[in-house]
């Protein structure tokens, strides 16, 4: 491993319960493509995701922002969450998640509704890999398309005095590719993989060679 790669990595690790910064413009862009009406947030932590999923795709940008309501009731999407930690059950939440469901998602999600879309960022990696193969494959089977966010390599994690945290499992294409379809890009620490049941061709998400070349040429664009 590069040491510039690991001083990076033995740092990022110590913000995991938010998840690595630079893939955020990567998983709202995968939700901006797709257009989901319904999503259900996993292990939602702070609730960032679902308070930019709100601002990037549910709120109509040619309307007045009404002071009155919440984001939730101004959004045109239907945000669930599901939350394990109690600790962070926090009060903000309301203003985002149409419910926050406290409990293990491995003993609830069957008697879930289905929704279109399922988001777990950086929370596979604490639980264990039988076990989310198996809600995986259910997810898929019920129609849900699913954005995953992983670290790349195994590492130990403690944080905020919390069992939750920890790190019990890893993940790499290899455990996705016999689920569905798949599509993945990478982020220094991170990765972000795209599962679904039907092929998804979104354009500049990727980890071919030939999007890695158009992101650069973008990206180059955009400095000139």
């Amino acid at each position: 491993m590069p040491n510039a790669f690991l001083r990076f990595y033995t740092n990022a690790k110590y913000i995991m319960a938010s998840s690595f910064i630079n893939q955020i413009p990567a998983i709202i862009h995968l939700v901006q493509k797709l257009q989901p009406k319904t999503i259900l947030d996993i292990g939602k932590g702070f609730g960032k995701y679902g308070f930019l999923v709100h601002e990037y795709v549910g709120i109509d940008n040619t309307k007045k922002v009404d002071p009155a309501k919440t984001l939730k009731e101004q959004s045109n999407l239907l945000i669930d969450a599901i939350e394990i930690d109690a600790d962070l059950m926090l009060p903000h939440l309301q203003q985002i998640y149409n419910k926050v469901y406290l409990g293990d998602v491995l003993k609830i999600y069957e008697e879930m509704v289905k929704y279109e879309m399922v988001l777990m960022i950086d929370i596979i990696e604490h639980i264990n890999k039988g076990q989310a193969l198996q809600l995986l494959r259910y997810l898929i089977q019920q129609g849900s398309t699913i954005i995953i966010a992983t670290p790349i390599r195994y590492f130990k994690q403690e944080l905020y005095e919390s069992e939750f945290e920890r790190h019990i499992s890893h993940w790499s294409e290899q455990d996705f590719k016999k689920l569905g379809y798949l599509s993945a890009q990478y982020f220094d620490a991170g990765a972000v993989y795209l599962l679904s049941a039907e092929k998804y061709n979104i354009r500049g998400f990727g980890n071919s060679f030939i999007k890695k070349i158009r992101r650069i040429a973008r990206a180059i664009s955009n400095e000139l």
